[in-house]
C-alpha cells in the first residue's frame, strides 16, 4: 500500500517537512522499522503532493536494522547524533535535538538519548497518552497539523 501511494501521510507531516526544508533545518528519520520500509514510507510522503524542496536522499534514515538494540533503547537516536553532530561532540549537543515521535517506546528512546521530544498521537498510540506523559516529554499533540516549525524550534 505504501509503495503504491495508497496510504496518505499523517496530517501535518508534509507541511512540517516542507517548512523545515525551506528553513534549512537538518532532518533525519529514526525508526524501529527496517531501512527499506522507512525509505518506502518517506518516498510516499514526499511524492504525495507538490514538491517540498527536499529529496529523499537529503533526509538520512537510521533504522532498526542498523543498530544492535531497538527502541526503547536510544541506540538509533545515538547513531543519528554521532553521524549528524560529530563523533566527538554529539553528547553535548543532544539537548538541542528535537524528536517528533508517535509512540511510548519512541518517546522513551528519545528522552534516554537526552533529546527533546514531542509526541503526535495516532489511533494506535492514543491509549498510551498517560504513560507518555509519565516520560516527561516536552509536548503531546494529536497530530503534526497542530503545531508549526516555529513552535517546534522553541521547545
Amino acid at each position: 500500500m505504501v509503495e503504491a501511494n495508497m496510504m496518505p501521510p499523517r496530517p501535518g507531516i508534509r507541511d512540517l517537512i516542507g517548512a523545515a526544508a525551506k528553513a534549512g533545518v537538518r532532518m533525519a528519520i529514526c525508526s524501529t522499522s527496517n531501512e527499506k520500509a522507512v525509505r518506502a514510507v518517506l518516498k510516499s510522503v514526499l511524492d504525495a503532493g507538490e514538491p517540498l524542496g527536499v529529496d529523499i536522499d537529503d533526509i538520512p534514515i537510521y533504522a532498526g536494522d542498523m543498530v544492535p538494540r531497538k527502541k526503547p533503547d536510544p541506540a538509533v537516536y545515538e547513531l543519528a547524533a554521532k553521524e549528524m553532530l560529530g563523533e566527538d561532540s554529539w553528547k553535548e549537543q543532544t539537548q538541542n535535538c528535537v524528536v517528533i515521535e508517535d509512540s511510548k517506546i519512541g518517546a522513551a528512546a528519545a528522552k534516554a538519548a537526552g533529546m527533546k521530544c514531542m509526541v503526535t498521537l495516532s489511533i494506535y498510540t492514543e491509549s498510551e497518552k498517560d504513560e507518555i506523559e509519565d516520560l516527561n516529554v516536552d509536548k503531546i499533540f494529536g497530530s503534526a497539523a497542530e503545531f508549526s516549525l516555529d513552535q517546534l524550534m522553541k521547545i
